[in-house]
């Protein structure tokens, strides 16, 4: 081919320069011609033959040009061909590439347990319990262990060891198969927990290993018809290592209390530090539900704050949990506001589930507490409606509450006849869970001035709470703290003061519940001096819950001190603008100092926090009465006469 392409090149510069001398002889022959206008024959003849060769000439150009064109069409064509070649292998590695790129993101990404075949003596497999029958008999102890737990406040990517719900026995292949090649990346970069285990025969029946990882394995041994009973301690025993934490919530709800709480210390002790905030928000809950250990619940909550935004807020929920069963409502007031602001932002370790709970309930939760209990009410109600949610039974009861607190007994009525809210006394291990002070039934018959039927619905819960307190003793603490102060409250107010004291003299000293109720006891017997004590050392405990304050103000109205009763009632809703209770009695204490005008204009003031408060709307229609304002002070009377 290169000779070829010399020869080409050595007959173009021959041909130019015979082209060149040609071209002097022809210069010189018609310079001839020109000077022999008679004519020279031979001359002619050879500028005939040059013409002739001229003609040729330019025909053999016209050819091989024709010719060249063509190969420089195919050069450029060849061309082309090889740089689309090019980009396409390009692409193709590329593809390659970006495959096996998402082939490791996707085993990175990946949570799973894998199980091997177990390994089985030749005698029992003829039997029927081969490797893989094994394998998968063990797989379904161990699902029914994570089954039992799925319902876990905690989201599930919080865990470190979470393998989700993909669980099978893996059955062998041979050959580097593609499913092969992504078990291989699974292996190196997933986060895929392998089990791998042998069963033994002894002289007593046979043995079961089962181990994970780096954990120490265990081996059980029983008869060989015991099987599945070795299959199922081998399970817990390897969900205990990997799942700690949801073996913990497995063992709390089989009453093993006592498994649970060694499981639970050891891993906030010396587990991962990703799972020791959860962990010790869970110990708290245990040292209050389980043990009655109030100290103990708020070390430990404390203690495992810091960990993460997630377990943050589940310690802080465990310590809100623990103050309100203390009765320390300025210590449940101050959480709940640091819930609220950070229940509204979902935390990176935590699910949608558990996010959108937690906003809604420290909203509900925050609002009942400072109160405004009209939108803790619609709150409440909107939780009940979350069918994913797990706190959708006591939110009813907890908005049927309000309502009454609020002083909108249709509202509550509405809510008892869509939700069929159970009685108080059957719903209390929910109550003690979520701290969630639902009482119902109670506090419509306050409303109702029907203290008689508040004492035994108060007795019937107090009941229910002895009779479950061993096995239970957060119900203890619900005694000393909740019931015993409302029963006390009660029995005062049906005039058994001997009674009502002996029993909120049985109420700790630093529960502000406590010390409003034995200031409402001797305002009732007309102590005053025990009264204004009791009181000033709630607000003194509580300097931020507007209670006691308009309690106290009741206290003073009563004994005949109405600006002292109008000076708290101030301090009062000056703390909660959007509770009734302290305007409606600065609205009384006008009328008995026989400002009209003015109690009229407060009582206004509680017709919009509380429409349909009916004492509230007959104090209205004796105020303007007093201003002469008839029509007025009839409407508001027909109001009263209303639920």
């Amino acid at each position: 081919m290169a000779k070829a392409e010399e020869a080409r090149e050595a007959e173009a510069a021959e041909t130019t320069v015979a082209g060149a001398g040609l071209g002097a002889a022809l210069a010189l022959a018609l310079g001839r011609r020109k000077a022999k206008p008679s004519g020279d024959p031979a001359l002619d003849a050879f500028l005939a033959e040059h013409t002739r060769l001229a003609r040729l000439q330019s025909e053999h150009l016209h050819e091989t040009g024709d010719l060249a064109l063509s190969r420089l069409r195919w050069a450029r064509f060849s061309d082309r061909l090889k740089a689309l070649l090019q980009m396409m292998t390009a692409l193709v590695g590329a593809g390659v590439v970006a495959l096996v790129a998402m082939m490791v993101w996707q085993a990175r990404e990946q949570h799973g347990l894998q199980i091997e075949a177990f390994s089985v003596p030749p005698d029992l497999a003829r039997g029927g319990l081969t490797g893989q029958v094994a394998a998968s008999r063990f797989l379904d102890k161990l699902q029914a262990l994570q089954t039992a737990t799925e319902d876990s406040d905690r989201p599930s990517q919080s865990y470190e060891g979470n393998w989700g719900s993909d669980a099978k026995v893996e059955i062998p292949e041979t050959g580097l198969t593609f499913g092969e090649f992504e078990k291989l990346l699974r292996d190196k970069v997933g986060h895929v927990s392998r089990v791998s285990g042998e069963v033994l025969t002894t002289p007593t029946g046979i043995a079961l290993t089962a181990r994970m990882g780096d954990a120490p394995p265990q081996t059980f041994t029983g008869p060989a018809t015991a099987f599945d009973e070795l299959a199922q301690k081998a399970a817990e025993a390897v969900y205990r290592a990997n799942q700690p934490y949801r073996y913990v919530e497995y063992l709390d709800k089989e009453d093993r209390w006592d498994e649970a709480f060694a499981v639970i210390s050891d891993l906030a002790a010396t587990g991962p530090m990703s799972e020791r905030g959860w962990a010790y928000a869970r110990w708290a809950v245990m040292d209050l539900n389980d043990h009655g250990d109030l100290a103990a619940a708020r070390s430990h909550a404390a203690r495992g704050l810091g960990f993460g935004a997630g377990s943050d807020l589940e310690d802080r929920i465990s310590l809100v949990n623990a103050e309100v069963w203390s009765g320390h409502d300025e210590a449940v007031l101050a959480i709940s506001k640091i819930l609220d602001h950070d229940d509204q932002k979902r935390a990176p370790d935590t699910s949608e589930v558990f996010y959108v709970e937690n906003k809604l309930l420290g909203r509900a939760f925050l609002q009942f507490v400072v109160p405004d209990f009209p939108a803790s009410a619609q709150t409440w109600l909107a939780i009940a409606t979350q069918e994913i949610l797990h706190f959708g039974e006591p939110a009813p009861a907890m908005a049927e509450t309000a309502d009454a607190l609020g002083h909108d007994l249709a509202a509550a009525a509405a809510v008892q006849r869509t939700a069929q809210v159970p009685a108080d006394s059957e719903m209390l291990w929910v109550v003690a869970e979520g701290a969630f002070e639902a009482l119902p039934a109670y506090w419509i018959a306050v409303e109702r001035g029907d203290w008689a039927a508040a004492l035994a619905d108060a007795r019937a819960v107090d009941a229910a709470l002895e009779a479950g307190r061993a096995k239970k003793p957060v119900y203890g603490l619900m005694q000393r703290v909740w019931i015993w102060p409302l029963e006390a409250r009660a029995l005062s107010a049906i005039g058994q003061a001997a009674e009502a004291q002996a029993l909120i003299g049985r109420t700790p000293l630093d529960c502000y519940l406590c010390l409003r109720v034995r200031g409402r006891i001797a305002a009732d017997g007309r102590d005053w001096t025990d009264a204004d004590r009791e009181f000033a050392e709630a607000v003194r405990l509580a300097p931020s819950s507007p209670f006691a304050e308009a309690e106290w103000a009741e206290a003073r109205l009563a004994r005949g001190d109405a600006d002292g009763a109008i000076a708290l009632a101030k301090r009062s809703a000056a703390k909660a603008p959007r509770f009734a209770d302290p305007l409606e009695v600065w609205g009384e204490a006008l009328m008995a100092k026989g400002d009209f005008a003015g109690a009229a204009e407060r009582f206004a003031a509680v017709d919009k926090l509380a429409p349909h408060w009916g004492a509230n709307h007959r104090r209205l229609g004796e105020s303007l009465a007093k201003l002469g304002k008839s029509d007025e002070a009839r409407t508001q009377f027909q109001a009263a006469g209303r639920p």
